[in-house]
């Protein structure tokens, strides 16, 4: 019987989390209605004056979610390295100074990173998009952990066989921290993706308008903006459904 319960709150919960987003896109792309969409979509876009064309959305959101993914594994993974694998003084205090950053996110200092934007000349380009909102902290802290619990006697042997840091890392540590490091890669994509409100802020022109903000010039409950909203939860959906394939192709025999 607890068996049955178990799978009843698990199916409600499916249910309640996929429920709306399966509604969006089975209403999105009817057969019926989705090249009229389409054509609403697009020249609503082209209509607005200050707006961007659909195309230019697109290519921002992918370039703003993989340079946040890019850079956020890059820097978090070297700085976790360093603060795990080397004995130096204040790398401890470097960390938690990183990891205090969590309690900061871009939407308490929204107006002060703004300020520190414009200063060094950063509005309305990529540069200023990326940057503040890096998810360096996260990934840092994750990484860290997964650090500490490689086998110690690894690294002790490479270092007797005269291997270097940079040997190290690129032989036994990164071989070992590839499902860690795509870990972090999906969720500072899905992360970089969803960004609306620091772009608002930080795109004085209309050339680094993402996807998501395309919302506001189409009607939530026209074909229309059925249809963006779709084409904007596609790509996250289509990343985290190919990671969760991955994963189980290669791991198959420990998760059963």
């Amino acid at each position: 019987m607890q068996r049955f319960i178990d799978h009843g709150i698990l199916l409600l919960a499916v249910l309640v989390f996929c429920g709306p987003v399966a509604w969006i896109l089975a209403a999105a792309f009817d057969p019926a209605t989705v090249t009229e969409n389409w054509r609403d979509l697009t020249r609503t876009l082209s209509r607005e004056a200050t707006g961007p064309g659909l195309d230019r959305m697109i290519f921002v959101s992918f370039a703003l979610a993989l340079g946040v993914s890019v850079l956020t594994t890059v820097i978090s993974f070297l700085a976790a390295f360093a603060a795990t694998c080397f004995d130096r003084p204040f790398l401890g205090l470097c960390f938690w100074v990183t990891l205090s950053t969590l309690y900061f996110p871009i939407e308490a200092r929204m107006l002060q990173t703004l300020d520190v934007v414009a200063a060094l000349g950063l509005t309305s380009s990529f540069g200023g998009l990326l940057l503040p909102v890096l998810q360096l902290a996260l990934g840092t802290l994750f990484f860290r952990q997964h650090l500490k619990r490689l086998p110690v006697e690894l690294l002790e042997a490479a270092r007797l066989d005269a291997a270097g840091p940079i040997r190290c890392l690129w032989e036994i540590v990164l071989p070992l921290s590839r499902p860690a490091l795509a870990t972090v890669a999906l969720v500072a994509c899905v992360i970089g993706w969803n960004q609306y409100l620091w772009p608002l802020m930080a795109s004085v022109d209309d050339r680094h308008w993402t996807l998501v903000r395309g919302l506001q010039w189409v009607s939530t409950g026209s074909g229309a903006g059925l249809l963006l909203a779709a084409l904007s939860l596609l790509p996250p959906l289509t990343v985290i459904v190919l990671f969760r394939r991955a994963l189980v192709l290669r791991y198959q025999p420990d998760l059963k």
